[in-house]
């Protein structure tokens, strides 16, 4: 009996398949993920003789793409080429237009009859673009929730009140499941664990291909932020020290954030990205189905302030936007944890706003006049804020509220109340003996000192004056981690930096290498691009760009903590600098350094030139390539 039903499935089957029409149009297919935003398929031709997508592309203006010609389709295990193109030429720059928007037709042989979903894979390279389960059976929505997410996940956040922060050191463990996760689509999770004391700090897991699972252990210093990325999604959420909990990625995101742009005025897709156990859960249901807090004060826009302003115009600004936002807030129609976020971090802009005062009045006047060179003072006398415009704005809120660890702006918050912009004491001006705004300015350099091993015992004295027993842990915890790790790296080398006269240091550190292409890097442990920039070379040293005749030198400085300098450097092939205050500086002025990561090189006859062009990684692997040929 088993056999005539399982006969009679295979006959309907394929009766469904024969029925399938030969020559069909998909319109706007759903796509189950994605790798990239720059592609979509926004119409499909189906025929006995070929498939044609016709793909959409958006990027900047003036920059190209690129469409490999081993690209192929995959269904049902099978692979079908790439055998032609309208409107693009494959393994040829395709530069952008104005609009930052293009389309193109690729052909490909023809998919079976009843193909109900295909791969769009370009070549097997690991940033080539794929996209993953385009849809062919005219589905017009997206499930609830992912294939593989546990029942207890599936269910409405509860609301309530913002959950309080957790001052305390612990290791935290967080393991990481992949929902749909296909091959290709990314090789590691990154989280950036914002913390109180430590400001940012990376941590990555690889990914294991078979089951698209990763664990992230790491110690942790109090409630922190973290910003999750594994490969084109990307997501926040809020973790507690010492908890070991799960986080499911739905890398499904990326496929319904495509198919979104397609129709702006279409309601969003459901579905979020991040699902997550533990004691912020219901935090981190809320804003990930959100987005985050959409009522803000914008500070880094350019026209926030106008430069015009005195300091009493200034202030009266900077409370009218705050109660006026506040109450927006408050009428939004939104959960009541999301409007406590909302206000928290509000608050926290605020604060940041009246503390940099000073610095918000300059960025209007560079964004009006278009002076971006920061190494340039403005030629214009700004107003100065005195201890009346700080109360004003003290007096909105409750500065000191534990809370306010809680605002997606902490870092700002932190360098506001530690007088990181601002001589204003805090504590006297709103009249409190403990908590954040008294404690924060004794201790905000001291976790530094405890990553360099750094700490005397004068600081350890002062961390335990404090009637918060949480200071004292972080910086011991932190120093005896950074005893070990040290430890571990003793025999990394730093290079002895040349004992010469500043304007002669570059010159002196070059010179050994004279006759040899030098590539000198100027970075930092703290600079996310410096880092992706670097492990993108790193392949290169023993691949295309493997030389004797090419030197990489790493110059930083002492901003990097020593730990995760040494940590860092030990799994960068080259030369390194850790220079002092005054040596970067120099060099900076020296070469009109804008940013990092900042790139100079140096020729074979001892020639060299600032080369920040070479942010374009191609653009420094070909011309270093074409350099030693």
């Amino acid at each position: 009996m088993r056999k005539l039903l399982t006969s009679g499935a295979v006959a309907v089957g394929m009766l469904l398949a024969s029925c399938t029409p030969a020559n069909r149009v998909v319109e706007n297919p759903l796509i189950g993920a994605a790798n990239t935003m720059t592609l979509d398929f926004p119409k499909i031709e189906l025929s006995d003789t070929a498939t044609m997508l016709h793909a959409d592309a958006y990027f900047r203006p003036h920059n190209w793409i690129r469409i490999d010609a081993g690209t192929y389709l995959l269904a049902d295990g099978q692979k079908y080429m790439l055998q032609g193109s309208e409107g693009i030429q494959p393994d040829s720059l395709f530069w952008m237009p104005d609009s930052g928007q293009a389309s193109f037709v690729l052909k490909f042989g023809p998919l079976p009859r009843g193909t109900k979903s295909f791969d769009f894979i370009e070549s097997d390279c690991d940033d080539c673009f794929k996209l993953y389960g385009v849809d062919l059976t005219g589905k017009k929505e997206y499930p609830r929730y992912p294939e593989g997410l546990p029942r207890e996940l599936r269910k409405a956040p509860e609301d309530g009140p913002v959950p309080e922060p957790i001052l305390a050191v612990g290791t935290t463990t967080v393991n990481v499941r992949l929902l749909g996760y296909r091959r290709g689509m990314a090789k590691e999770v990154a989280m950036y664990v914002n913390s109180l004391l430590n400001g940012q700090e990376e941590h990555t897991a690889a990914i294991d291909p078979e089951s698209g699972t990763a664990t992230l252990q790491f110690e942790q210093y109090g409630t922190a932020m973290a910003y999750v990325s594994c490969g084109p999604v990307f997501g926040m959420c809020w973790i507690a020290p010492g908890e070991t909990l799960d986080m499911y990625v739905d890398m499904g995101a990326g496929g319904r954030a495509v198919v979104q742009r397609r129709d702006k005025e279409r309601e969003p897709t459901p579905g979020r990205k991040l699902y997550t156990s533990g004691t912020y859960a219901d935090l981190n249901a809320q804003v990930d189905a959100s987005g985050g807090s959409s009522i803000r004060m914008n500070l880094y826009s350019g026209d926030f302030a106008d430069y015009r302003m005195s300091a009493d115009e200034y202030t009266q600004m900077v409370v009218s936007k705050y109660e006026s936002l506040a109450d927006s807030i408050a009428r939004s129609p939104v959960s009541g944890m999301m409007k406590e976020l909302s206000l928290l971090t509000l608050q926290q802009e605020a604060l940041t706003a009246i503390s940099m005062g000073g610095f918000f009045l300059a960025h209007n006047y560079r964004s009006v006049n278009n002076e971006w060179d920061y190494r340039v003072e403005p030629d214009y006398e700004f107003a100065s804020l005195k201890p009346e415009h700080y109360t004003a704005v003290a007096g909105l809120f409750d500065i000191n509220n534990l809370k306010l660890l809680m605002g997606i702006d902490l870092s700002d918050y932190v360098n506001a109340v530690s007088r990181s912009y601002t001589d204003i004491e805090w504590a006297d001006l709103v009249h409190v003996t403990d908590g954040i705004v008294h404690d924060l300015p004794k201790v905000v350099g001291l976790p530094s000192k405890a990553e360099n091993n750094a700490l005397t015992q004068e600081d350890l004295d002062l961390l335990h004056s404090l009637r918060e027993p949480f200071y004292a842990e972080v910086c011991e915890a932190m120093q005896a981690r950074a005893r070990k790790e040290l430890e571990s790296v003793k025999d990394v080398r730093i290079e002895t930096t040349p004992e010469v006269a500043v304007d002669k240091l570059f010159d002196a550190i070059v010179a050994p290498y004279k006759g040899k292409v030098v590539f000198v890097d100027f970075w930092n442990t703290w600079c996310g691009p410096c880092r992706a920039s670097i492990k993108a070379n790193e392949p290169l040293k023993s691949g295309e760009l493997k030389s004797d005749d090419l030197v990489w030198i790493y110059i930083a400085n002492e901003t990097s903590p020593l730990v995760a300098y040494k940590t860092g450097i030990a799994k960068i092939a080259g030369k390194h600098y850790r220079l002092n205050d005054t040596q970067w500086k120099y060099l900076c002025e020296k070469f009109r350094i804008d940013g990092i990561p900042s790139y100079v090189l140096v020729d074979r006859d001892g020639s060299y030139k600032l080369r920040n062009d070479f942010r374009n990684h191609d653009l420094m692997k070909n011309t270093l390539k074409g350099m030693l040929e």
